[in-house]
């Protein structure tokens, strides 16, 4: 519902203010290693297209701690220096989603798996410090919990995305394609006119 340097209205949003999650919790970092509020860096890895094309690559390249999977695994190189000031909702005023937005593609408090040389670029699902889900807003002011089990289409389709313009990508990844992130992701659309036929 939001997009940076762009003016929006209660009218731009097609898909119904009941329909689409306007905000969301995220966790904030500290300094834990948490998958969920700080970048994993492997060798350079990932990078933009890795997420962009696997939003689960964080998790099939081995970067999660296998005894603590809720924390990144040792190997996975965490800058300490950008961690300063990258964590998640750090520069709250900096409009990116690593710092106060989120996406609909992985299911909440997954990982967050972002290009490792420039963190505005990658996953970041919502995240809260208590069991089972999310809290969100809907367009239309409810507040819902959403849980970590929600309908969310297959984690390792690539993105519909635009690759520049104009655009010349065609198929199921092109701008305007329906989410491939099932109800999660169709939650998170504002004007694709997908139809929500069931609750959460």
């Amino acid at each position: 519902m939001f997009v940076r340097y762009t003016k929006l209205a209660f009218r731009d949003v097609l898909d119904g203010l009941s329909n689409t999650i306007a905000m969301g919790e995220i966790i904030t970092d500290i300094g834990d290693a948490d998958v969920r509020s700080v970048q994993a860096d492997k060798g350079g890895a990932p990078s933009e297209a890795n997420v962009r094309d696997n939003p689960s690559w964080c998790t099939d390249n081995g970067l999660k701690d296998p005894a603590r999977p809720q924390f990144w695994d040792s190997s996975a190189t965490l800058d300490t220096v950008t961690r300063s000031y990258s964590g998640r909702g750090f520069l709250w005023a900096g409009s990116t989603q690593m710092y106060s937005g989120f996406t609909t593609i992985l299911p909440p408090n997954r990982e967050i798996c972002v290009n490792a040389f420039y963190i505005n670029d990658g996953i970041c699902p919502p995240s809260s410090r208590h069991q089972g889900g999310v809290h969100v807003l809907m367009g239309d002011g409810a507040v819902k919990f959403v849980t970590d089990s929600i309908e969310a289409g297959d984690s390792h389709q690539g993105a519909v995305f635009d690759s520049g313009t104009p655009f010349k990508g065609t198929g199921v990844r092109a701008p305007g394609s329906p989410s491939p992130y099932g109800l999660w992701g169709a939650l998170g659309t504002r004007a694709n006119k997908e139809i929500i036929s069931e609750d959460f």
